[in-house]
């Protein structure tokens, strides 16, 4: 046989990825660490879970929860049930293990922090520009503004303020602490030269 037939026999064995059929997803935690998987559309959710867990030794499996638009995954579902597209971001959160913890909290806030629910916030900007994070509601506020910066690219951190419902929101804060429900919409204003900030 000649070197080129071996050369086309090894191409044809490469794995075809197929756009209607595949789809890659990237899994984040909230420490910022992402994996990103490919898989295909009717494949069970479990072998996303499973390739999370085994790409990121530090955190032990079933430690967590696996979040897409604010619902919790089962290994059972799909991506096709779910209609998830190619480049859809699922969040991983480490689930809360044992007492304590709360006193980190502002004290308005720490009876609310056995509230371990999660909420899907969007942030919108003056160009339509829309960023979704998924979570804790006693998780401080400081993480969606974060994601909102690292997506926006263009805009330089620090530069505008996040407003709901006319109340500018801080970082140190939690949505429960401001009532914030899922899907609810946070306006980021761009702050012009010459204000004095508040």
């Amino acid at each position: 046989m000649s070197r080129q037939g071996v050369d086309e026999e090894e191409e044809d064995q490469k794995p075809v990825i197929k756009p209607g059929v595949h789809v890659t997803l990237k899994v984040r935690n909230t420490d910022g660490h992402t994996v990103y998987r490919t898989m295909r559309r009717t494949e069970q959710l479990q072998s996303l879970m499973d390739f999370y867990y085994a790409s990121v030794p530090a955190v032990q499996r079933g430690t967590g929860r696996f979040l897409y638009d604010g619902g919790r995954l089962r290994g059972w579902q799909t991506p096709a049930e779910l209609q998830m597209e190619d480049g859809d971001e699922v969040d991983f959160f480490t689930e809360l293990l044992g007492g304590g913890g709360t006193s980190a909290l502002p004290k308005a806030e720490r009876g609310m922090a056995a509230d371990l629910r999660f909420v899907t916030l969007k942030v919108v900007d003056q160009e339509q520009r829309l960023v979704r994070r998924t979570i804790r509601m006693t998780a401080q506020l400081q993480i969606v503004m974060d994601a909102y910066y690292d997506e926006a690219g263009d805009v330089v951190r620090g530069t505008g303020s996040f407003w709901f419902e006319n109340v500018r929101l801080r970082g140190e804060r939690t949505p429960a602490y401001f009532k914030l429900q899922d899907g609810d919409a946070i306006d980021f204003e761009t702050q012009l030269g010459g204000g004095i900030p508040f």
